[in-house]
């Protein structure tokens, strides 16, 4: 299977070059130069300064209809860098990493996803984001729920990773940051990891396409890891994956309809009736019934990993609590907006103008 990572914004690209580390196919494109300079595993000729005429490659400075614009207007370039990446070969899916919260990002990202679902009509869109922390503001929080509503209508799923659940109390905003890309990074490639890969019962590509055509709805991957002298039930980590501790995005599970669970381990420790056991219960819960598996029985390793990804979901706290924020605050910015109008209208009405006070004098304006 073949995917390529394409980070936007200054989120985005961070993402996309800890990708490029992992030796997956990144692009990484943003508005600011330096930003673009600073990483350092995405290849120079893959990074694209886009918005030079509009911002001089100094960043939006989190204002995504500068984003948007500048997306817009180097849309061309951004699509000849594409191609050329693509090459010959046929693309299963995009991958468009960025920060809901941003400007380049969340203005730029539904303008490309649009352009790719055009020109690679059987490649999936997949959107990748990162939702703001509670503490970074409004502004982020209204960035972050006007570009859901627009990558609902574009991509074939988006993936929602809550910086809330992920932040570390403690630690160094940069350190905390570095942690949820990492994190992000891990779910994604240990899952791609296992695509296509001969198993006791294999994913493939197919299978995965599946799962992330949902329509433009939320999906979530979740992880759980153990050393084998660790794990007393196999089934219980695997709950483990799909429960809320190891879920990055506050949701409903039940409302999922598609669900993927791969299983990597030593032999030895993949018992059938611990892990269809842990299958049955997550059939049993969410609403679509639909469950691909992949087991992978492998000597070589003393840990068991457990990916599942769930998609279809249209119930979750984290994504209602942006809308109903941004929501509330656009309610309350509009009335406050036509108060003011209304009060100054109110004040400045019966001035006399100029003409009315002064008289027209000889001689002009002298």
């Amino acid at each position: 299977m073949r995917a390529i990572i394409i980070g936007v914004g200054q989120c985005g690209t961070k993402i996309a070059d800890i990708f490029s580390l992992l030796d997956f196919e990144a692009l990484a494109i943003n508005t600011s130069r330096g930003d673009l300079e600073y990483l350092k595993h995405v290849p120079k000729e893959r990074r694209v300064l886009i918005g030079e005429s509009v911002v001089g490659g100094k960043g939006v400075n989190a204002n995504p209809l500068l984003g948007r614009e500048a997306m817009k207007q180097d849309l061309p370039l951004v699509l000849r860098k594409v191609s050329s990446l693509v090459g010959y070969e046929d693309v299963d899916i995009f991958f468009l990493t960025f920060g809901f919260g941003g400007g380049t990002g969340a203005g730029g990202t539904p303008v490309l996803a649009e352009a790719l679902k055009e020109n690679y009509p059987e490649a999936l869109v997949v959107a990748i984001g990162a939702l703001p922390l509670r503490e970074e503001g409004i502004r982020p929080t209204i960035n972050a729920a006007i570009t859901i509503d627009k990558l609902s209508k574009v991509a074939d799923s988006i993936i929602a990773i809550d910086n809330n659940k992920l932040k570390e109390s403690g630690v160094d905003i940069t350190k905390a940051y570095e942690s949820i890309n990492y994190t992000i990074v891990e779910r994604i490639a240990s899952l791609l990891a296992l695509i296509d890969v001969p198993g006791e019962q294999t994913l493939d590509a197919s299978d995965l396409k599946f799962v992330l055509k949902a329509f433009g709805s939320f999906a979530t991957v979740g992880y759980a890891k153990a050393r084998v002298d660790e794990v007393k039930n196999l089934s219980k980590l695997i709950i483990k994956s799909f429960e809320a501790e190891g879920l990055y995005l506050d949701a409903r599970i039940e409302s999922a309809l598609y669900g993927l669970v791969a299983i990597h381990g030593p032999p030895q420790i993949m018992k059938a009736k611990d892990i269809f056991e842990a299958l049955e219960e997550l059939t049993g819960r969410i609403r679509g019934k639909q469950i691909f598996r992949g087991f992978y029985p492998d000597q070589r390793t003393g840990e068991v990993e457990v990916v599942t990804l769930l998609s279809g979901i249209y119930d979750s706290r984290s994504i209602e609590d942006i809308i109903r924020t941004a929501k509330n605050y656009a309610r309350e910015f509009m009335k406050a907006k036509q108060e003011a109008e209304s009060r100054k209208k109110k004040l400045l009405t019966g001035l006399p103008d100029f003409d009315d006070i002064y008289p027209e004098e000889a001689g002009g304006d002298g």
